[in-house]
């Protein structure tokens, strides 16, 4: 006794809650294999619609019977040849899979060019009742019929809209589960650029395209579409490449916690979940520095370069303009313990200051340096303490 691999597809989920299409189904490809001499070894079922330009990767039912008739060298078993579909296209791809197909209504001995005959026919079947049901409508319509929902009560009519909805989302729900390999294949692909970052969505996009895998309308994928059908499954891909308004949001708030970051420092703390470039980190923090250059005076008179010292030299030079007399070690402390500076570049910039200040005020240069003297600043203290002793003892 031969054997064969069963397969059963109703069109709507009533008929597959109900199950009297789908017993029917079964019971005429029992009944032909008892009189043909032919065991059906397992049972495939779909609940879902034969329409659509490659319903194969919306029905896993009948790709699981595809592969076990393969892998088994059995034939494939439907009751009629519209269970399969009404679409030459798909029948002839079907064909490809080197699995011989029997169905039920021809006969056993149905030949591939049959198949396409009949197949050609059903389809040509299709788009006639199309056409008939279209013109009967709209020739009702003009005599001013009302048809189909038209008929129902307000409350039916958004009940069943509320149907149609969760219908389209629940299919929208099943084309993208279909492309769920496809979708987590394209993302643990490499950057282009590499260095551990994830793939941006158009890149995953173009994996896609690469490979000749079609998106769900046939077309070229995008990256837009790509999200869209990933989070349709709970797929959060961290994006490649984030936006100019977002990028700089996140800078400024790591450079005001962190006014000497780097460049590579400031990408390490933006993490993997917000991706940022070498070039892009450099400049938005350029951007950051140049901003408070702009506000202070100091800093557009000397012409300091825009670095990572740079909030650090404006601080020291506002601390200086208040209190001139104060040394590098009391301007360090002034600054807080956790500026990792030295005393010989906080007398750099200190000396730099000075120099500039003689340009407008002599006499805060000579503030400046009878102070920068350490030695003479002490004979000078030194001195007015003696004085202010003899004094004394004069007076008394």
């Amino acid at each position: 006794m031969h054997s064969a691999i069963g397969y059963l597809r109703v069109s709507t989920r009533e008929q597959g809650r109900s199950g009297l299409s789908l017993e029917a189904q079964r019971r005429d490809m029992e009944t032909f294999g008892e009189r043909q001499g032919i065991a059906i070894q397992s049972w495939y079922q779909d609940v879902q619609t034969g329409a659509g330009r490659d319903p194969l990767i919306l029905r896993p039912g009948l790709a699981a019977a595809l592969e076990e008739a393969r892998r088994g060298h059995r034939a494939l078993m439907v009751s009629r040849l519209d269970r399969l579909s009404r679409n030459v296209h798909f029948i002839t791809g079907l064909m490809e899979h080197k699995v011989h197909f029997i169905v039920t209504a021809f006969g056993r001995d149905c030949d591939e060019f049959t198949l396409h005959i009949y197949a050609s026919l059903a389809e040509q079947e299709r788009k006639l009742i199309s056409e008939r049901c279209k013109a009967a409508a709209a020739t009702l319509k003009g005599r001013g019929k009302k048809l189909g929902l038209a008929l129902k009560s307000k409350a039916w009519q958004r009940h069943v809209r509320k149907l149609g909805s969760a219908a389209l989302h629940k299919a929208a729900q099943d084309r993208a589960e279909a492309y769920r390999q496809h979708i987590e294949w394209a993302f643990r692909q490499p950057a282009v650029y590499g260095r551990g970052r994830p793939i941006s969505l158009q890149g995953a996009a173009n994996k896609l395209n690469e490979r000749n895998v079609a998106s769900p309308l046939g077309g070229r994928w995008t990256g837009t579409q790509l999200q869209i059908m990933a989070r349709r499954i709970g797929i959060e891909h961290p994006a490649g490449h984030l936006l100019k308004d977002a990028a700089r949001a996140h800078v400024r708030a790591i450079w005001k916690q962190h006014p000497e970051v780097t460049a590579q420092e400031l990408i390490a703390k933006m993490g993997p979940n917000r991706p940022l470039g070498s070039t892009r980190a450099w400049r938005l923090l350029r951007e950051c520095r140049m901003e408070v250059a702009q506000r202070s005076s100091t800093q557009k008179s000397i012409g300091w370069v825009l670095d990572r010292k740079t909030v650090a030299r404006i601080r020291i030079s506002a601390i200086w303009k208040k209190h001139p007399v104060l040394t590098a070690r009391q301007v360090i402390k002034k600054l807080g313990t956790e500026r990792s500076m030295t005393i010989p570049w906080v007398q750099k910039i200190l000396r730099e200051c000075w120099r500039e200040s003689h340009k407008n005020s002599r006499k805060q240069w000579h503030k400046g340096r009878r102070i920068h003297n350490s030695s003479r600043a002490r004979n000078v203290q030194s001195s007015r303490h003696r004085t202010k002793e003899s004094r004394g003892a004069h007076q008394k």
